[in-house]
């Protein structure tokens, strides 16, 4: 049996070392590198670190190797030093160090969908699969924007998956919930941000399918400090509408119009989407958090299926402490690039072997559920979390399973 020590330790494979690419997709090394770029100090330390356990929990669930190629983790910060959060800069030097590394046979990355769409361009044009686990901005897999998602892909060939569902499965549970709820009118804020449906339009499509008319629509900037909210909340109170979503992931900028808004109209919703879901705005709304509602892929891992649990059992034992939702993401992510890797057998080491192994993923009884993996990168799961705030905590209501397509 090994020692659960063993795999706190990354093991760091330099580049240029074991052999390099001969201008085919196959690593000439029996050594392989599989490179994660997370957020591993600041807002998102605890979640990004949540997620490399994950990782490196699936890694040695493996021994480190997949038939005779050894497999190594290299984890790069891809976090501002001063700010905390992801910086283009950084993301863009990580995603070169991997695409330059003649070992490297996937990324794991990056959380933020801002992120992934920086280092997605620079892993696609060398050819390596990249995973992210969190990314859920639908622009970077499917048409959303101008250019979307073909820019993400010079090399004109799919090498982006990933296991969190699109902004549209949220922006579907969102307006489900409210409807379950009995809400019929709603006012919408969004921020421009990419994260947790910050751009608007997809959002505010879903809450008319759903026959939640939206009577009034406002941007917020991001930057706008807690002064810069009152004019916005006296308009948002005005509005017939019992009710407020928040589109985007400034939390500052959440919580600012939040609380304005409950000191304004006491009975109003507040309903928050997944950019912003998390334990900053829970611990920030003051009296307002008894009327926000918050969705988020994050489900308890007490609500999912016995794969989930198993590995929690495993993740407390090796690393002394609960394991947050987040890790399953990473251990999922990790897990499937390993299993990719082997179904390409014998060309488990070139590149495009393993990218075309893993759009063919589908897992029956994974830590996530059953789902698999479509030609567009995308999930099949759609399952999504609706979460209550109660005591500075988010505390889980229910699991909602949105109609797409």
């Amino acid at each position: 049996m090994r020692r659960a020590g063993s795999l706190l330790a990354v093991v760091l494979f330099l580049a240029g070392c074991g052999g390099g690419n001969t201008g085919s997709t196959r690593i000439t090394s029996d050594t392989l590198s599989i490179y994660t770029g997370l957020p591993l100090r600041g807002v998102r330390g605890d979640e990004g670190r949540a997620v490399l356990r994950g990782e490196k929990l699936a890694l040695d669930d493996a021994g480190g190797h997949v038939g005779n190629l050894s497999i190594g983790l290299i984890a790069l910060d891809d976090t501002d030093t001063k700010t905390g959060v992801w910086a283009p800069g950084q993301v863009a030097a990580n995603a070169h160090e991997a695409a330059q590394n003649p070992t490297a046979i996937a990324y794991i990355g990056d959380l933020d969908s801002g992120a992934s769409a920086v280092s997605v361009p620079i892993t696609n044009e060398i050819g390596v699969l990249q995973v992210s686990p969190l990314s859920s901005y639908t622009g970077l897999t499917q048409p959303a924007d101008k250019g979307e998602p073909t820019k993400y892909y010079p090399s004109g060939k799919r090498t982006f998956a990933r296991l969190v569902p699109t902004g549209s499965v949220e922006a579907a549970a969102m307006a489900e919930w409210m409807k379950a709820m009995g809400v019929t009118k709603v006012a919408l804020v969004y921020d421009g941000l990419q994260e947790g449906l910050g751009q608007g339009g997809e959002l505010e499509r879903a809450l008319h399918a759903a026959h939640v008319d939206v009577v009034d629509v406002l941007r917020l900037d991001p930057h706008d400090g807690p002064a810069d909210v009152g004019g916005d909340a006296r308009d948002l109170v005005k509005a017939p509408a019992p009710a407020v979503v928040y589109a985007g992931a400034s939390t500052p900028s959440a919580l600012s119009l939040f609380r304005a808004v409950h000191d304004r109209e006491p009975g109003e919703d507040l309903f928050a989407t997944n950019g912003v879901a998390g334990a900053a705005l829970a611990a920030g709304l003051q009296s307002a958090e008894r009327q926000v509602y918050v969705t988020s892929p994050l489900l308890p891992i007490g609500r999912r299926q016995a794969p989930a649990r198993a590995m929690s059992a495993r993740y407390r034992s090796l690393f002394g402490a609960p394991a947050p939702p987040a890790a399953v993401y990473g251990y999922e992510a990790m897990r499937t690039v390993l299993a990719a890797i082997r179904r390409a057998g014998a060309e488990g080491n070139d590149r495009q072997k393993v990218i075309d192994a893993y759009f063919a993923t589908s897992a029956a009884n994974s830590v996530l559920g059953p789902y698999s993996i479509e030609a567009s990168g995308d999930t099949t799961s759609t399952a999504y979390g609706a979460f209550r705030v109660q005591n500075g905590r988010l505390v889980f209501d229910r699991v909602l399973h949105p109609a797409v397509g």
